[in-house]
């Protein structure tokens, strides 16, 4: 009795026992099931629903880019390749997948089992089925394409042909090099050798595993169309295997592999012109009665861009300096900065349908770079739900129009002007260019803007040489090996010069302003600053001519007086005056230092001293910086946008090329009045006056004619001719920089004018590169822009 008492109880403590103990066991497998199911849940069911859905994206078409006239200066030519897997061409798949087939059906261990006949007893009784869908298949792409079965199948056997004759030959010259290997080292190949050579060479290549172009460059609806039939599947019949049961077989679609891939170009019918061009209007040397005809290539390519093919991702500074990050982070920025772009562009489960794939177009420079997120589209996606057979369709999104407010006609025109062909980018012999590295008749490179001063419109922006997107696509190297053309920089935005005598106009108005001059004080032109010092600090009439400008015009100079004669000695005296700071701030005032963000690729921000602060500068540097020299560089943009606002009584609205950007807000400098005025006053008369540095040239015998010779425009300017340092070749030797031979020597070339009607009206900024004169090589350009605005209906 007491053995049955104990029994039970024994019994128990085990059962509890082994219960605790599966407890412990289990406890981590339902931490781990709870874990899944509360805190993984979402992610695992978002997977496995992910599973039940057949994603087929369809490309989208880039944004449109116009001119402020409404002409078209970018758009995508759509057009679609559609590809099919080469084991697909070649109908190999449809023996792989019958073996795919059989495995599955039969078991891995029965198939093991298999002998080899067997098993292609069991492949030749389910091959059928498959040649058939693949018949159907071609079969439907032919109908979708719209093209006659025999004319895809022969598209079929010539890619065949090409990639078996593309085989052999690689496994030919794989064989020859082993050979030759062989017999360097001195052996005598066996047969047993050579067929193992053979073996190893007989690799295939990787074009029989890639997909193949069947039918190119097809239009939306025909791309579109293939896209959509990629998306469906189809079920073969059943199959029965060799001992009578059916074999498991899975829907299938219709063409396996078949993808449509964005095959389009992107348009740009404004990069070559025609343009003819009126001679009469030249100087002398060069004028004649007839019309010029010039064929431009390359014509708003430093605006515009180009595109890539080439995703770029994330990459590391050097030597300390921050990554640069790639497209798709900068993607991701963009996305997270925009939330309304960004709930355009998510789909419901998360996908961004402008990511970057593999061998997308990229903008990369000028408009096309800096406006990708505008430009790029978004894909539109096949969406098919393989659980319930429900279908949807996101279509694509066009990428935005960009308005610019450049004149695509004005631009060919400004650049027909400073074409070789048209001769006025060229060292001519009235130029009286010294400079052993441009001999007469070597072509000049330069750039030109025009600005509307009422807007701040950027109309016109040429930098010379120009390049076009086919030498960019199949040498993009070779700007590094041209270091004086460097035609890939925009030089109108990108490229530092000296602002030269150009800048004494503005540093005029900034003393008056400042206190540091009024407009009774007359200053002597001594010739040169520092007493019996007259090898530095000299006015250009005294280096050249032995005399001064006080007495040349009989009397001492006020502000106008030295802005028209062009006076160093008169603005040395400000830059005394003014000091580092007084400089700095004028300079700083109209824009020097801050990039305009025109978006049209990197910009030079302009540069005083190291810091753009006056930290580093010192008296000496105020006085050169007076006539535009010593620690100070700025870029054609500068020029313009410095004289409108001049213009504009010191008014100063930044340019603007992209219209979507939004206009900055004009900013009055709280310039003088009277010291806006005199420095008009110097600018009109240096062009109309007897004595200014910028109204006439002057040819062989003392033949003279007016610079500008537009009838019924008043001209405002400034020559300049800069100081500009040498452009050196690679180091020969190794001694370190400068070493190297000189390449480009001499002065850059400055004219800048205000023209229009009874009023300014257009801002205009030219620059020739080691040009010398600015009134002789600038001025005849600078004029021709003017006739530029004339013809397009702008003065």
């Amino acid at each position: 009795m007491l053995l049955k008492n104990l029994f039970p109880s024994m019994f128990h403590r085990r059962l509890l026992l082994l219960t605790l103990l599966f407890g412990v066991g289990a406890a981590p497998l339902c931490v781990q099931l709870s874990r899944l199911a509360l805190v993984r849940g979402d992610d695992l069911r978002r997977e496995a629903e992910s599973r039940l859905v057949k994603r087929q994206w369809t490309p989208s078409v880039r944004g449109t880019i116009l001119d402020r006239k409404g002409r078209v200066l970018a758009q995508d030519r759509p057009s679609f390749d559609v590809s099919v897997p080469y084991s697909v061409i070649t109908g190999d798949w449809a023996r792989e997948h019958a073996e795919t087939v059989a495995r599955r059906s039969i078991g891995l261990a029965g198939w093991l089992g298999l002998s080899p006949a067997e098993r292609e007893e069991v492949v030749s009784q389910l091959l059928p089925a498959f040649q058939v869908h693949l018949e159907r298949g071609w079969e439907r792409l032919a109908n979708t394409l719209g093209v006659p079965r025999d004319q895809l199948d022969a598209r079929r056997d010539a890619i065949v042909t090409e990639i078996t004759q593309r085989q052999e030959q690689v496994v030919a010259r794989r064989v020859e090099l082993e050979v030759a290997e062989a017999a360097k080292r001195g052996e005598t190949l066996t047969d047993a050798a050579r067929k193992a050579i053979e073996k190893r060479a007989n690799q295939p290549i990787a074009e029989l595993k890639q997909a193949h172009v069947v039918a190119p460059r097809v239009g939306d609806d025909i791309g579109f169309a293939c896209a959509a039939l990629a998306t469906e599947d189809a079920a073969p019949e059943s199959i029965e295997l060799p001992d009578g049961r059916a074999a498991i077989v899975e829907s299938l679609p219709v063409l396996p592999g078949l993808k449509v891939v964005d095959s389009g170009d992107r348009d740009y019918p404004y990069e070559a012109m025609t343009i003819a061009v009126d001679r009469s209007t030249l100087p002398r040397p060069v004028r004649a009665e007839d019309s010029l005809t010039i064929e431009l290539e390359g014509v708003a390519c430093h605006v515009l861009g180009r595109l890539r093919d080439q995703v770029f991702g994330d990459k590391k500074g050097a030597d300390g300096a921050p990554d640069i990050p790639g497209d798709a982070t900068r993607r991701r920025a963009y996305l997270d900065a925009n939330p309304a772009a960004a709930a355009l562009a998510t789909t419901a489960d998360g996908q961004d349908r402008g990511a970057y794939f593999e061998n997308d177009r990229v903008g990369d420079g000028g408009v096309e770079g800096s406006q990708e997120n505008s430009l790029r589209g978004l894909r539109g996606v096949q969406i098919n739900h393989l659980d319930t057979g429900e279908k949807e369709h996101v279509p694509a999104v066009a990428g935005d129009t960009v308005n610019l407010t450049l004149d695509i006609m004005l631009q060919a025109r400004v650049q027909a002007a400073m074409s070789k062909e048209l001769g006025l980018a060229v060292v001519q012999p009235w130029h009286g260019q010294e400079s052993i590295t441009q001999p007469v008749g070597a072509t000049l490179n330069g750039a030109a803007v025009v600005l509307d001063i009422d807007t701040g419109e950027v109309l016109a922006m040429v930098s010379t040489p120009t390049y076009t997107r086919r030498q960019a696509r199949e040498d993009p190297q070779y700007v590094f090996r041209d270091p004086v053309n460097t035609p890939f920089i925009n030089r109108c935005i990108a490229k530092p010069y000296p602002p030269g005598s150009i800048v004494k106009a503005a540093v005029l108005a900034g003393a008056v302003t400042a206190g540091n001059y009024t407009a009774d004080q007359r200053i002597a032109c001594t010739g040169y600053l520092i007493p019996n010092r007259p090898d530095i600090y000299r006015c250009l009439i005294y280096k050249r001519y032995h005399t001064t400008h006080s007495i040349v015009l009989g009397h001492d100079l006020d502000g106008s007086e030295a802005v028209m004669v062009s006076c160093n000695i008169f603005f040395y005296t400000m830059g005394k005056r003014m000091g580092v700071d007084g400089l700095v701030h004028m300079y700083r005032e109209m824009g020097v230092g801050d990039p305009f963000g025109l978006g049209v690729g990197g910009e030079f921000a302009g540069q005083l001293g190291k810091f753009n602060t006056g930290a580093d500068l010192a008296p000496p540097d105020a006085i050169q910086m007076a006539i535009g020299q010593g620690p100070v560089s700025w870029t054609p943009m500068h020029a313009a946008n410095t004289y409108a606002t001049l213009a504009r009584g010191g008014v100063r609205r930044d340019p603007v090329l992209i219209r979507s950007r939004g206009r900055p807000d004009p900013r009055d400098l709280n310039l003088s009045s009277a010291g806006v005025a005199m420095a008009l006053k110097g600018l009109h008369d240096v062009v109309n006056a007897e004595h200014g540095t910028g109204g006439h040239l002057t040819f062989e015998g003392g033949v003279q004619e007016p610079i500008f010779n537009a009838s019924g425009i008043t001209i405002w300017g400034k020559t300049g001719t800069a100081t500009a340092p040498d452009v050196r070749g690679p180091d020969p030797d190794g001694q370190g920089p400068g070493k190297g031979d000189v390449l480009e020597s001499g002065d850059h070339s400055w004219f800048v004018i205000l023209a229009g009607r009874e009023r300014p009206q257009f801002a205009i900024a030219v620059v020739v590169d080691y040009g010398g004169s600015g009134g002789k090589v600038s001025g005849p350009i600078a004029n021709q822009i003017v006739h530029a605005l004339i013809a397009e209906g702008y003065l």
